[in-house]
């Protein structure tokens, strides 16, 4: 057996902390990868782009902006433990310091980085806050309710 170059880490241990800017590129990396494997012709953007990536759809390109969380959490202003995945929408980075412009992209793609799960919204459902509960519990919105098909049928219109 030949020694390796770098140290042998336990399956849960991360050479690196994963911080807000790897986890959102690791969620930009998710959809493209999720719009690819669906046979989309999908790709990255640069970082100076208002968008995170575009999809060609017939002779157009859709700009698509990714927003992640981490894991779920207590939904606020509830009496009782609601846990919900979380994202706010309508502001730009580190702490929300820019408002999205009206026309800087096409579509949301909201990624539960935990569970690897994307919801693809179209621009009428940009609302403030967006909260969606995670597979198996009951109510209110669910990630198969924002399926890219959907999105793309309001978008497309």
């Amino acid at each position: 057996m030949t020694e390796l170059p770098f140290p042998r880490l336990a399956p849960t241990v991360a050479a690196h902390p994963v911080t807000d800017l790897v986890a959102g590129i690791a969620a930009e990396h998710i959809v493209c990868a999720d719009l690819l494997l669906d046979g989309w012709r999908a790709f990255l953007t640069d970082q100076y782009c208002p968008y995170d990536l575009a999809v060609e759809v017939g002779n157009r390109l859709i700009r698509v902006q990714v927003k992640a969380t981490r894991a779920a959490r207590a939904t606020p202003q509830r009496s009782t433990y609601i846990p919900a995945y979380m994202w706010h929408i309508r502001r730009a980075g580190k702490g929300g310091v820019r408002v999205y412009g009206a026309d800087e992209f096409d579509m949301l793609a909201l990624v539960a980085l935990d569970i690897r799960r994307i919801a693809y919204l179209p621009p009428s459902s940009k609302l403030q806050t967006v909260h969606i509960r995670p597979p198996g519990t009951p109510g209110a919105r669910q990630f198969e309710d924002f399926s890219f098909v959907r999105a793309i049928e309001e978008v497309a219109a």
